[in-house]
């Protein structure tokens, strides 16, 4: 399978979205899983208001099959791998969102923001989100400031409090520097972490569906400890349990992982 990979723009922009990383029948049967085994109202408009609410958007699902069919796709760690010069990844066990349209009542998304101190010099990561169904540039997608990857004069220097007393590393862009990117069924985004990013206001009239995953270096044995803890025992990794619905054990079998899912986790070397 041929993926084109544009470098130069990731090195210059700090984002790239590569299009058909995933095939679409993979995408569609997570579609599928999260609308009758999750109940999740993918077609049914008069329940979108039960993810309405901040974080209600988040579905805590993780370790099902289909999950797994796409985390271990061989091309889409190929990806990974050609960015990160090195094959010996970690796939993180993140989980899928569906954001219904936005209507006045529901939360505002999250401002535009790093999710680690950009200043840290020692914590450099990827960051990446699938596209399940087409996104439109307006319907709740990825959204980035390219401008403020590397204008550190502009960067805040201490993090603010949000109201649960958490830090967070908030950018003031202005409207014209950010970045909507819109994509297509089984297209990859993927981010540097020191690139300001969040989610836009879902304008559109349908829902978006969209799967978190991310491969990183293979690192400290503690964090694959916890992958496959979370595989073997359906408990997600204890840094996701504050979220609602999160803190339960998932009623399917653990995933049969293939050779590159074995590795993937810290399973099998090489």
């Amino acid at each position: 399978m041929d993926i084109s990979i544009d470098l130069r723009h990731f090195h210059e922009c700090g984002w790239i979205k590569i299009s058909n990383a995933v095939p679409v029948d993979l995408c569609a049967r997570l579609v599928d899983v999260l609308e009758h085994e999750l109940n999740v109202p993918v077609h049914d408009n008069k329940r979108w208001d039960e993810f309405g609410a901040d974080m209600q958007d988040f579905l805590p699902i993780w370790g099902h099959q289909a999950q797994w069919d796409i985390r271990q796709w061989p091309p889409l760690h190929q990806i990974w791998a050609t960015l990160w010069n090195t094959k010996d990844l970690w796939v993180s066990l993140d989980s899928c969102r569906f954001t219904p349209p936005w209507k006045p009542g529901y939360s505002e998304p999250y401002g535009i923001h790093w999710d680690h101190n950009p200043w840290d010099d020692g914590t450099h990561f990827l960051q990446g989100v699938l596209a399940l169904t087409d996104t439109a540039a307006d319907q709740g997608g990825f959204r980035c400031v390219p401008s403020l990857l590397k204008a550190r004069d502009r960067w805040p220097r201490t993090p603010g409090i949000d109201a649960d007393g958490e830090e967070n590393w908030l950018a003031t862009p202005n409207d014209d520097e950010i970045v909507m990117v819109p994509a297509l069924t089984g297209d990859l985004i993927i981010w540097n972490s020191r690139l300001p990013h969040g989610n836009s206001k879902n304008r559109a009239r349908l829902p978006r569906l969209a799967f978190y995953v991310t491969m990183n270096p293979a690192g400290v044995d503690a964090y694959r400890q916890e992958l496959i803890e979370s595989w073997r025992t359906g408990r997600c990794v204890s840094w996701w349990r504050d979220r609602p619905g999160y803190d339960r054990t998932e009623p399917w079998p653990p995933a049969n992982l293939s050779s590159l899912g074995r590795r993937l986790i810290g399973l099998e070397n090489g």
